[in-house]
Formats: structure tokens, sequence, C-alpha cells
């Protein structure tokens, strides 16, 4: 926990979340949230330059007392995008398949899930502050509705940086080429998703984008057309494959989560479409979290363990 030992201290992303508009901060008493004082917003200010900007991310910052006041140094920084020659490429790479949905915001075709609970808790306690707001009706009210929007849009704004950073990183540390969506084009009649997921979907899709290409990672969309319902370990394609979050395939039984299941057939889908010819440096096959699936849909063991040859064994990370 943060202590003074001098007139300022210093936070981190444990011990500091920052919002728009406000931050909230640990302090030996629990956690407490303060609203910035800011400047005139048509002022041009490194507020709106570094702090307000998606180009920047913050990192930590420093809490300083002095006469009286409270004034909190925000540290932000930006990635510079290096020579092509440094960036951490990989020929011959592998696809990341992303599925998006709405108990799951994103699931991996490594296996791993980023759930939407925190995202769902959040959106309906702010729909819950903005209704007790409008019941009063007053000019101090609407401002405060107001507030708790732009207070909405930061958390979410900070929440899917996390997810695209988290995504990003998964993808380098499985040396993958490009990652892979499905078309976000009609994402919400086809998931049910509230206008609130399908608010996070596009955002999500544009920073893993800008954030993957300092990597020289590539970012793709594929046609998602039965990637739900189609066995991404025999290719069969029945309605009836998928109930819920379950996967079990009629033909050959194969069974897991569903959206793993089209996590992994999205990836299939690129690496198909993508590797129709002679095409040199294109991704070889769809990353799991132990060894690849090849165009063909066939499970491929990591190099280091021919021994498990025959062994397709695929955990999940939550």
């Amino acid at each position: 926990m943060p202590h003074f030992t001098s007139p300022h201290l210093v936070y981190d992303h444990r011990t500091a979340t920052f919002y728009d508009d406000w931050v909230s901060l640990a302090t030996t008493d629990g956690r407490i949230e303060a609203d910035y004082v800011l400047p005139d917003e048509e002022r041009e200010t490194p507020h709106a330059g570094y702090f307000f900007s998606d180009e920047y991310e913050t990192t930590g910052a420093e809490l300083h007392y002095t006469n009286g006041n409270w004034m909190l140094h925000i540290h932000c920084k930006r990635d510079v995008e290096s020579d092509t020659s440094e960036q951490a490429t990989t020929e011959n790479g592998t696809v990341l398949g992303v599925d998006l949905g709405v108990n799951n915001l994103a699931v991996t075709s490594t296996g791993t899930f980023w759930t939407g609970d925190e995202f769902d808790h959040w959106r309906r306690e702010y729909e819950k502050r903005r209704g007790e707001l409008q019941e009063h009706g007053t000019r101090w009210a609407h401002e405060n509705i107001q507030s708790v929007g732009r207070k909405e849009a930061g958390r979410f704004k900070h929440t899917l940086h996390r997810i695209s950073n988290e995504l990003v990183a998964e993808a380098r540390e499985n040396e993958c080429s490009v990652i892979v969506f499905e078309d976000l084009n009609d994402i919400r009649e086809r998931t049910g998703a509230s206008w609130g997921h399908k608010w996070a979907f596009n955002p999500l899709y544009e920073y893993v984008e800008y954030k993957a290409a300092e990597y020289g990672i590539d970012v793709e969309q594929v046609d998602p057309e039965n990637t739900s319902r189609r066995c991404s370990h025999c290719g069969f394609t029945h309605p009836d494959n998928r109930a819920d979050e379950d996967f079990e395939c009629l033909k050959c039984g194969y069974e897991n989560h569903a959206d793993y299941n089209a996590a992994k057939n999205i990836g299939l889908r690129y690496l198909r479409r993508n590797q129709t010819g002679d095409d040199g440096g294109a991704p070889v096959g769809v990353r799991l979290n132990s060894g690849t699936l090849n165009a063909n849909g066939e499970y491929e063991p990591p190099a280091d363990d021919s021994a498990r040859a025959g062994v397709h064994a695929e955990s999940l990370r939550l």
C-alpha cells in the first residue's frame, strides 16, 4: 500500500486506475475516487494531447501534496514504430483466431478467455446511477448524468485497452504473425449482443490493430458464417452441434467450449483463404495452447514434443 515517505508518493497500475475525468487510488484506508480539476476543454493542453489521446497509455502517476493542494502527475507513454528489420515478425508464422461474444468478450484459439462479467457489472451499475439521477429532474442531476457517462466511457476504454494489450501479448508469446477476428458487420444480430457489447467490439478491434502493427503482426477479418456450428476437429457443420456455450459434434463426438471451437474455426478460415497457392511466408497453422492446426484441420504437436504426437490436449485459461 502506498505511504508518504517524502512530499510525494508513486502509484502504478496495481494501486491506481485512471479514467477520463477521475482516478481510483489505493490508500491506507481503502480505495478512494477523486475527480480531476481540469482546464477549459477548448484550450489546447497536455491533457488533450497526451492523457486523452488513444495513442498514449498511462503507466503510473505521482501524487504530490503542496500548500494544501493535491496534484496528480500522470505518466503517459506511446510506443514508437521501430524499423521493420527490428520488428518481431516471424516468417511462416501462425494465426491466432479470436471469437467475440456476449458472455465472453473474446476467446482465442490458444484457449484464453476474457469474460464479459466485469463489463456487464459496470454497465448495470452506471445504468442504475443514471436512473436514480433522472428521478430528480434537476439541472444538477442532468450535469451528473453527463459525468456518469464520461466515467462509464473511461472505465470501458481502460478495460478494452487492457484486453487489447493482452491479446497482442498472447500473439507475440505464441509467435503469431496474424490475429484474425470475425467480420464485425452485423455482429450484434449474429450474437444477440446489446448495444453496449456492439460498442465494445469495434474499439477493441481497432486497439488490437494499431498495437499489433507495432510488432509487425497483421490483423484481419474473415466471414463468420457457420464458425460456431462447424467442428474444428472434423469439419462437420450442423446447427445442433452447438447448444449455448457447449459444442459437441454430431459426427465425430468432439466436445469443447463453443466459443473456443469458433475461435479455432476463425483461424482456420483465414489459413485456408490464404494458402491456396505458393504464398511463401504465409502462416502455416492456427496456434493452439499446445501445437497447431494445419490448413486441413489436422493437429500438429509442438516440435519439441514429438513423443506426444498422438495426444491432442487442450486446456483453457480463464
